[in-house]
């Protein structure tokens, strides 16, 4: 993945000015440098503090304390064609029925205002009831960060548990400067990948080849001189020209004292290398060979930094800096992963065995999200989806809606999977939340089963068994209030 060709940079930029500001670091909050030697520019506001709301939360100009003209931006964005780099029409910012007030989507990230306010968008992950705001904060951006580890789009990056850990006060995006900083160092101290460069130049001395058209051409009163072609060994080549971009880039908008000293200091490492001038092209003709495999984390980072690859970026006519994460393709990848990770019963395939619904003429083919299959046969067919669904009413309420916000298709696709991969019982897994702790059970007339299943994400280990354990005996109750209080 890491080879690929980006669509595009990202597209919706902040004037050019890189990823939006995140909060101050403990020590206080310091103007925004103009340079690489860290004095901040002379009349510069310093970054401010982002703004915090949940996915699915409406959106309130006071309580984000945005004034009119950021607020406008800020509505602009959201009215204009969003659409995500497979040309999807997909908002971040929806609008309610009436469509004056805006409501967060299910993309996580930071999306800032035209004047640089970031908001911060966090998953919505319920955890123990009884914590502050700032702790139930820090919790869901750990619990994030850890699903982030298993995603797609950073497949090649490094985010270790224990950093993870260190990292749960930084917003978002100052964890992923860390990341990307130490990465980076990291490789700065195996050296810089170098190669011999093809070099036209008129010198005082003789090196290399006489180019005499050139020669003739520039030198013919200038005895002094010789125009001639020879090979530097240099730095300058596309992943250096790329990396050297993404340090220009963040430098305008990184808050934290310890990643602004690393960041000068990693700057400094790379001030013999150009900054690239056709990004696009550098990272088409960049490549990672067997010498350089200590730069695939650091390209994950660049692609995630310079070109938005793999997330949402959006191509709206409005110029806001988005920094944004597909929650359900994270969640399905959590999910397929715990998998693997937590039990060894079965095998697992992600979006396998690929299968025609009709059989002639084949078409309409399935991949499903997870199979559960033993000794090449499916045995169970798993489809993670990243939705809250309704509560259920108690015994002796009033009986609620029983189909508790599943989306009909949803249950379309999984008795087609069930049926064409001759499964007994099919599921689909959602996240565990305070209205959703009981898996949900219902029965096809031909007695196909399909479950719902709640998935605690920050108790992964403990959910993959309560998960198996309702595949097995579905007729029986599964209790997944408490993943360790099984009924």
């Amino acid at each position: 993945m890491a080879a690929a060709s980006p669509s595009a940079p990202a597209a919706s930029t902040n004037g050019g000015n890189g990823p939006p500001a995140p909060e101050a670091s403990a020590a206080g909050a310091e103007p925004a440098p103009s340079d690489g030697s860290g004095a901040p520019q002379e009349g510069a506001s310093p970054p401010r503090a982002p703004a915090t709301v949940r996915e699915y939360d409406p959106l309130d100009r006071e309580q984000l304390g945005l004034d009119d003209l950021e607020w406008q931006s800020v509505v602009a964005f959201a009215r204009s064609d969003q659409q995500d780099n497979t040309g999807n029409y997909r908002p971040v910012l929806g609008f309610d029925a009436s469509g004056r007030k805006l409501r967060a989507t299910n993309y996580v990230g930071i999306l800032t205002t035209s004047r640089g306010r970031p908001i911060e968008i966090l998953p919505k992950i319920d955890l123990a009831s009884g914590a502050s705001d700032a702790q139930t904060d820090e919790g869901t951006r750990r619990v994030f960060l850890e699903m982030l580890r298993t995603w797609r789009g950073l497949r090649h990056a490094e985010l270790p548990p224990s950093t993870i850990r260190s990292l749960k006060r930084f917003p978002m995006l100052e964890a992923f400067v860390f990341l990307f900083l130490h990465n980076l160092a990291h490789l700065a101290r195996h050296g810089l990948a170098r190669r011999y460069v093809p070099v036209e130049d008129n010198l005082p001395y003789l090196r290399g080849r006489l180019l005499f058209r050139e020669q003739l051409r520039e030198n013919v009163t200038n005895r002094a001189r010789f125009f001639v072609a020879h090979d530097e060994f240099n730095a300058n080549r596309p992943a250096n020209r790329l990396i050297r971009s993404t340090l220009s880039r963040l430098r305008r908008s990184v808050r934290n004292d310890a990643n602004r000293q690393l960041l000068r200091e990693l700057t400094d490492a790379f001030s013999g290398v150009p900054a690239s001038t056709d990004p696009a092209t550098d990272w088409r003709r960049h490549s990672v060979d067997r010498t350089m495999q200590h730069y695939k984390p650091v390209m994950a980072w660049v692609r995630l930094f310079l070109f938005g690859e793999g997330l949402a970026t959006y191509r709206g006519t409005h110029e806001n800096q988005s920094l944004l994460f597909p929650m359900e393709q994270i969640y399905e990848d959590f999910v397929t992963w715990c998998f693997r990770r937590y039990q060894s019963e079965y095998g697992v395939r992600a979006q396998q065995p690929r299968k025609p619904l009709t059989c002639s003429p084949k078409a309409f083919w399935m991949e499903p999200d997870i199979t559960l299959e033993k000794n090449g046969v499916p045995k169970f067919i798993l489809d993670a989806k990243w939705k809250r669904l309704k509560p259920k009413a108690e015994d002796g309420e009033k009986r609620g809606d029983e189909k508790r916000w599943i989306a009909q298709a949803d249950m379309y696709q999984l008795y087609a999977y069930g049926k064409r991969y001759g499964c007994e019982t099919v599921a689909l897994v959602y996240p565990r939340t305070n209205d959703f702790k009981r898996r949900v059970q219902y029965v096809f007339d031909d007695d196909l089963k399909l479950l719902c299943l709640p998935f605690d994400v920050s108790k992964p280990g403990p959910s993959v068994e309560c998960c198996i354990a309702a595949l097995h005996r579905p007729e029986q109750p599964t209790n997944a209030s408490s993943i360790a209080e099984p009924a």
